[in-house]
């Protein structure tokens, strides 16, 4: 950014304020002014390039994570589908594994989708990432009947790449617009999931349960997402000035960012530590509750709502919280609510009846939104580099492979829900431990830095 007072960067017109007429003294006096004036503008502007364009992009990342994500997240609909309907021959477990697939891949494609975001590819990564998503979900429409393989490459693989082909650009491109305030800019873009989560929620059970039958549900829930993404990929802009550079690459190295970790990088490992950890029980309630709940006597229809309510209320969980957060610290806000989710997860033993579901929902679908939105602005915290952040996708991804199977080979073929509502709680309390280690971490590295500056 130009300084007015700095006369390296405006040459000409302090060479005519030195040794010009009057009349060109005046106009480069002017221009001086006008200069540093847009300069002053320009520097305290909170928008890159205006607020249209910030919005609009916010917009468009919204509603590609609406469709992408949010469908992802309705995977409890399909696990009561083919556990009940479609897939009778296999197990809940197996069938998990599954949504668990889509989850791994929706992180652990991060990496390579950051190091190409550094490079600027941005707008071939989300062309790349839209078309294979929707080619995927086509697909699955063509699986047939009690035919695993099928559901498993189109739903989990295909599904899952281009998720995770697309989920990190539409996350952090935003906040390449924003000076301050990014922890709520990515809650906000996140809350799509959660929504996106209930209208699909209730869309797919309502179609692959009633007239229209699981082809032709699928097929209208891809048209959907067609349409939201081409709209969502028109509204987004990477900016030419954006915040922070352009590319989320630190600016002196070359290099991917993960060869050499020193003592300043253990907060970023213990993130991810904590990450990975919590990340077995999180996803636990979200892919069981409904399944839960029929075997518990709630009828289909009250526990298929269950789900949708527990995403709604996620909604406000990935804002709220991250609001906050902004003000008075990430970990401030993020511990308590890690463990308030792994508390409210034992909660869903009481939820076998309507009203102890809805409550559950209600409270566990909040705490588990805050908990997983907040995960990447306390990432962002730590590091910098789009394949560092990235990289952190990966332990959670890894977590979300595993943890739901684990969890369903906990509860077994007679389904004891206490053994694998446990395993989930624990978890969660134990990455809260680490959290707090971070924080100890950065307080300390603070008040060095602190005291260190006083004595210079």
């Amino acid at each position: 950014m130009a300084n007015p007072s700095d006369r390296s960067g405006l040459p000409e017109a302090f060479s005519a304020i030195e040794g010009g007429s009057t009349e060109e003294k005046i106009s480069a006096h002017i221009n001086v002014a006008q200069t540093g004036t847009l300069d002053m503008l320009e520097e305290r502007s909170d928008y890159a390039e205006g607020k249209w364009h910030a919005w609009s992009t916010v917009f468009g990342a919204w509603l590609i994570q609406f469709c992408a994500v949010g469908i992802i997240t309705s995977f409890g609909v399909f696990e009561e589908f083919y556990t009940t309907t479609w897939l009778t021959k296999m197990s809940a477990s197996s069938i998990s594994w599954i949504g668990s697939a889509q989850i791994f891949l929706e992180y652990s494609i991060a990496p390579f989708a950051g190091k190409l975001l550094d490079h600027g590819y941005f707008r071939s990564i989300v062309i790349t990432g839209c078309f294979l998503f929707v080619l995927s979900l086509a697909l699955l429409s063509l699986a047939q009947e009690n035919q695993y393989y099928q559901a498993f490459l189109a739903q989990a693989i295909g599904m899952g790449l281009g998720v995770g082909i697309l989920f990190l650009p539409t996350s952090l491109v935003s906040i390449k617009h924003f000076r301050s305030g990014h922890a709520f800019v990515i809650g906000i873009v996140d809350s799509s999931i959660s929504l996106g989560g209930v209208i699909f929620s209730i869309m797919l059970n309502y179609l692959l349960h009633g007239s229209v039958g699981f082809a032709w549900g699928v097929r209208i829930a891809a048209l959907i997402t067609l349409v939201c993404f081409v709209i969502g990929y028109l509204m987004m802009y990477w900016p030419k000035k954006p915040f922070g550079g352009q590319t989320f690459a630190p600016a002196d190295t070359h290099s991917l960012g993960l060869r050499h970790f020193s003592q300043r990088d253990l907060p970023y490992i213990l993130t991810l530590c904590q990450g990975f950890i919590m990340s077995l029980g999180t996803f636990v309630p979200s892919f069981y509750v409904q399944l839960f709940a029929e075997m518990h006597g709630t009828s289909k229809t009250l526990s298929f709502y269950a789900l949708a309510v527990l995403n709604f209320s996620g909604m406000f969980g990935r804002i709220a919280p991250n609001y906050v957060g902004d003000r008075v610290g990430l970990l401030n806000v993020y511990i308590p609510r890690l463990t308030l989710t792994g508390v409210l997860c034992f909660a869903m033993l009481a939820a076998g009846t309507p009203q102890g579901l809805f409550l559950f929902a209600i409270f566990y679908g909040f705490f588990f939104g805050a908990t997983n939105s907040m995960y990447l602005p306390l990432v962002t915290s730590v590091t910098a580099g789009g394949t560092r952040i990235g990289f952190s996708l990966v332990p959670p991804a890894v977590a979300a492979l595993v943890g739901p199977p684990i969890a369903g080979s906990i509860l077994g073929p007679h389904y004891v829900w206490w053994q694998g509502i446990t395993f989930a709680s624990v978890t969660m309390l134990a990455a809260t431990g680490i959290c707090i280690w971070i924080k100890v971490l950065t307080d300390r590295a603070k008040t060095s830095h602190w005291t260190t500056s006083n004595r210079d």
